[in-house]
C-alpha cells in the first residue's frame, strides 16, 4: 500500500506540474527545481500531512502561484463523503485554507 501511494503522489505530481494549473503556470521544470533547491516541500509531505489530520482520498492536487506565494491546493473526500480543498504553503507545509468544495 505505501509503495502504491507513492506511485500515486508521484503520477500527481506529474501531471500537477504538466498542467501548470493555477494564477501562473508552473511547470514540470521549475515544479521539480524548485523541490530539489529546497525551496518548495515534496508533494509527498504534504500528503501525508494533510491525511494524518483530514483522513480521505485524495481526488486532485495542484502548484499554483498566488502572488509571490506557492501553494499547494488539495482536494479530497472524506469517510462521510464531503470534498473539502485544503490549502498548503508550499514552502513551509503551514495550512492557510480549509474549506468545502461546493462542486460544479
Amino acid at each position: 500500500m505505501r509503495s502504491f501511494l507513492r506511485i500515486a503522489i508521484a503520477a500527481l505530481f506529474l501531471v500537477m506540474a504538466r498542467a501548470g494549473v493555477g494564477f501562473s503556470e508552473v511547470d514540470q521544470d521549475t515544479a521539480k527545481r524548485l523541490k530539489d533547491a529546497g525551496e518548495i516541500l515534496p508533494l509527498e509531505t504534504i500528503v501525508e500531512k494533510a491525511q494524518r489530520k483530514y483522513p480521505g482520498r485524495i481526488l486532485e492536487v495542484e502548484l499554483e502561484e498566488k502572488g509571490n506565494r506557492l501553494i499547494y491546493e488539495l482536494e479530497l473526500i472524506d469517510d462521510a463523503g464531503v470534498v473539502w480543498e485544503l490549502t498548503y504553503d508550499a514552502r513551509t507545509g503551514e495550512l492557510i485554507g480549509k474549506e468545502l468544495d461546493d462542486g460544479p
